[in-house]
This record gives C-alpha cells, structure tokens and sequence, in this order.
C-alpha cells in the first residue's frame, strides 16, 4: 500500500479508536525485538514505545550488508502478518530505498479494542573498511 493511502487509512482508525496504553503496547514491543533479533538478519535493534499516536512502537535497526532492500522489505511484511500484527485489522506501508527500508503500521486488536502503530526503519550496515598493509 502506498504511504498516503496508509496515513489516510492510520487517521481514520485514530479517529474512531483509542491509542493502546503502555500495557497494552509493551507485549507487541517485546515480541517485535525479539523477532528481529532472533531473525539472524538484523544488528544494532532498538525497540521502543512512544507516546505519539502516530509511531507508539519505533525502532531502528541495521541490517547484514548481504541482504538487498527488497529482502528485508518482504521479510518484514512476512514478519508483520504472521507474527506481529493483531488479527482483528491491520493495515502497512513500505518504503524501500538505497541501502533503507522504512516500515510503518497500524493495528486493532477488535472493533472495540485499542489501535497499536508501529514505525521501523530499517538501515543497511555499514562494512568497516579494512586497513592497508
């Protein structure tokens, strides 16, 4: 989905739902850490929670210089719709860049229940270089 039809979609859940407390948010933040840890192809993970309606989970991590954008780009979404997002509704926006991925969604666990937004971007390592002789 491109990133305007994301935000139009993200403001018209935020308009109708409440934002999900630190509570509620803390469980997604745990499992999305230990998801891009445990993936083997990401560095350096920061994950966090955030008061902003817009991004109430961030993170920022940097992944292995032998992955391309679009590798990470579907992994990702693969790691979004099988592990992370609730079942109730979801909606996500990708943007893939030289040596950037940037990945941003939102979530509701019920039609009653509390929105849940996540904003992930996603760096490629840098190779140190190596020294002359």
């Amino acid at each position: 989905m491109d990133l305007s039809h994301y935000h139009r979609l993200r403001t018209a859940v935020q308009d109708n739902a409440y934002p999900g407390s630190v509570t509620e948010i803390a469980p997604m933040e745990t499992n999305l850490r230990d998801l891009l840890m445990a993936s083997g192809i990401f560095e350096d993970v920061e994950v966090e929670h955030t008061d902003d309606p817009d991004q109430l989970v961030i993170a920022l991590c940097h992944f292995k210089a032998r992955y391309s954008e679009s590798d990470i780009a579907e992994h990702l979404e693969n790691l979004w719709d099988d592990r992370v997002r609730y079942p109730y509704w979801e909606a996500h926006s990708l943007v893939v860049d030289r040596e950037l991925v940037e990945f941003e969604a939102a979530t509701r666990s019920s039609n009653t229940g509390p929105y849940v937004t996540v904003h992930l971007v996603a760096q490629r390592a840098q190779i140190p270089e190596q020294r002359r002789p």
